[in-house]
């Protein structure tokens, strides 16, 4: 475990010097800043607020940010020809995986503790704001890890196309909009239907995010819920799946080198 944990921090150390890490903090540091401004210009209620920010922050800018620093990751692995060098030493290869995985989701809770900070913020401007700081963080928390575990399938992706790491990038990216298009028109194509993931996370997680409860949200609720169980049951499934396959890819592309 302790091996596990100075593998991780040594991953995060590499990110500190790419410029590419810090051009996604900056991307991750902005987008949150649009919408609490848009907010407080159009002085709409608190939950307003939180709900803006759970759509875009923990759906949008969490499983990009997520998916890009760990591609950076891997990639870093490939420049560098680092990978060798930690296997001549006895470093299991399963262990270099999940050190990455746990690195991006390391960034991941700062990311959460960064979009806390500007929902705290942005709340003092606008009105019925709950200053309950812990709150706020555990449902951007609680969202933010339901939709990486429903954007887990990009694990694969970047095991897939490591060696090709801008058609990896531009695939992503292309999965992480398109799960959002859904999520953003639930009442159309008939998104209230389908079981993907990334519908069954914000379904599941939809009554922690409203924040100040009121009896006309009582229809979106009882149309928006997910049974939790299944829901639970569906992103377990598909991250175990994601995390299954692509550690074997990983394993197996290794092999090969």
């Amino acid at each position: 475990m302790r091996e596990l944990l100075n593998i991780c921090r040594n991953e995060l150390k590499k990110l500190k010097r790419q410029k590419t890490a810090r051009m996604l903090w900056a991307v991750g540091i902005l987008i949150p800043t649009f919408g609490t401004l848009l907010c407080i210009k159009n002085h709409y209620p608190f939950r307003n607020l939180v709900g803006a920010n759970v759509l875009f922050g923990s759906f949008l800018v969490i499983p990009f940010v997520f998916s890009a620093m760990l591609l950076n990751l891997f990639e870093l692995e490939e420049r560098n020809h680092t990978l060798k060098n930690i296997l001549v030493i006895g470093v299991p290869e399963w262990k270099i995986f999940l050190s990455k995985l746990a690195a991006a989701l390391v960034i991941v809770v700062v990311f959460v503790g960064i979009i806390t900070a500007y929902t705290i913020a942005g709340g003092m401007f606008l009105r019925n704001y709950i200053p309950d700081a812990f709150h706020i963080f555990s449902i951007f928390l609680i969202t933010s890890l339901c939709s990486v575990c429903a954007a887990m399938p990009v694990v694969l992706l970047i095991i897939l196309l490591r060696k090709r790491n801008l058609i990896a990038m531009i695939a992503i990216n292309c999965f992480i909009l398109i799960d959002f298009l859904f999520l953003w028109q639930l009442s159309m194509f008939h998104c209230l239907e389908m079981h993907l993931p990334v519908l069954a996370a914000y379904r599941i997680t939809y009554p922690l995010t409203i924040i100040e409860y009121t009896d006309n949200l009582q229809l979106g609720l009882d149309t928006l819920y997910y049974p939790m169980d299944k829901g639970i049951l569906l992103l377990g499934t598909t991250a175990a799946a994601s995390l299954a396959i692509s550690l074997w890819l990983y394993n197996r592309q290794e092999a090969d080198v």
